[in-house]
């Protein structure tokens, strides 16, 4: 009986038939698949795909579903315990190293619980962690440890990070974790003591930054350190442009805090100036795509958080209007802000 062998990188099973396919390896004596390989020595992305079904689970399980800060939109989003409603759910925060230390994680945590107490969704415990700190992966061990669930399965939308948390619980020295979306292909696997982790593939989510922008652009716009927000006081009727895909016209005076990586470009205009700077994209902007469309939101009285696909979002004190001009089929999002 022949056995299946897998890429240590992101799961896929190694085949060496055909270049086009996912999984393909000169050898299969090699850890890594091509694409894999290509990823880690070149910084090219190539044949990885974006699974849109969710997994089959197994009863008796702990499921960790996994979000990442820059998600937060997108939390409890995933009726996952619909299809498996015998398993333990917990909610884990990642990232959380990507927010200002001054941010009141109180307030955050007592936030998302009113959400899934308004949403009824199940679960046994909500945990803020960084993947990268030390002290918050012992303390999820310990956490893992302490029940008696067989199987532990990471779960989450791409780029949340779960192969990070997979690589630190387990030790793992060959799982690829970039800042790719797709790039886990088939369930990774390591013992966890007496149990089994499972890395999942990354859930889909429609509009994100890797259906418009090729990886060597998007990978530079994802945040991947401590986010200083810049605070914008803008008069009514003033624009501001992020890079060349995202224009927002206030419709108010306000001040908005805009929670963006350090190199992401953002400038002051006018309305009038709109259409003609986007006319001429390729002068005006070195970030820019083929298609927009226009989208506008009526933020309610009270603190509010557009979300821009994973690139970030902005907090903004209501009521007023926004009006933005933006990539086609970007997700963007309306939501009550959860953190201070």
């Amino acid at each position: 009986m022949s056995k299946t062998i897998r890429c240590q990188g992101c799961g896929a099973t190694l085949q060496t038939e055909d270049e086009s396919r996912v999984g393909y390896a000169k050898s299969l004596d090699l850890t890594y698949c091509q694409s894999c390989y290509r990823l880690m020595h070149y910084g090219e992305s190539i044949t990885h795909f974006h699974p849109e079904d969710l997994p089959s689970l197994p009863e008796n399980s702990i499921i960790l579903m996994i979000s990442s800060v820059l998600h937060l939109d997108m939390l409890f989003s995933y009726p996952v315990y619909r299809y498996q409603p015998d398993a333990k759910y917990v909610y884990i925060i990642n990232q959380l190293d990507l927010l200002p230390k001054s941010t009141n994680l109180d307030l955050l945590i007592d936030q998302i619980t009113l959400k899934a107490k308004k949403s009824s969704i199940p679960y046994i415990d909500i945990i803020l962690m960084s993947s990268k700190s030390k002290d918050d992966i012992n303390h999820l061990k310990e956490y893992l440890y302490a029940h008696k669930n067989p199987n532990i399965y990471l779960l989450g939308v791409q780029n949340s990070g779960k192969t990070t948390i997979f690589k630190a619980l387990t030790d793992d020295d060959k799982a690829l974790a970039f800042k790719k979306a797709g790039l886990t292909q088939e369930a990774l696997s390591k013992p966890f003591g007496k149990k089994m982790l499972y890395d999942m593939p990354g859930l889909y989510q429609e509009g994100y930054l890797h259906q418009m922008l090729p990886y060597n652009v998007y990978k530079r716009l994802i945040p991947d350190h401590e986010i200083n927000p810049k605070i914008y006081q803008l008069k009514s009727n003033q624009t501001l442009f992020i890079e060349g895909l995202i224009s927002l016209t206030f419709s108010s005076d306000t001040n908005a805090v805009f929670y963006l990586d350090d190199m992401v470009q953002i400038h002051k205009t006018n309305p009038s100036r709109i259409k003609d700077l986007l006319e001429n994209k390729e002068k005006n902007f070195k970030v820019f795509v083929d298609s927009y469309e226009e989208k506008s939101f009526k933020v309610p009285f009270g603190k509010y958080q557009i979300t821009f696909a994973d690139m970030g979002f902005v907090h903004l004190n209501g009521p007023l209007t926004v009006k933005m001009t933006i990539p086609k089929g970007m997700h963007i999002s309306l939501s009550e802000a959860l953190f201070q």
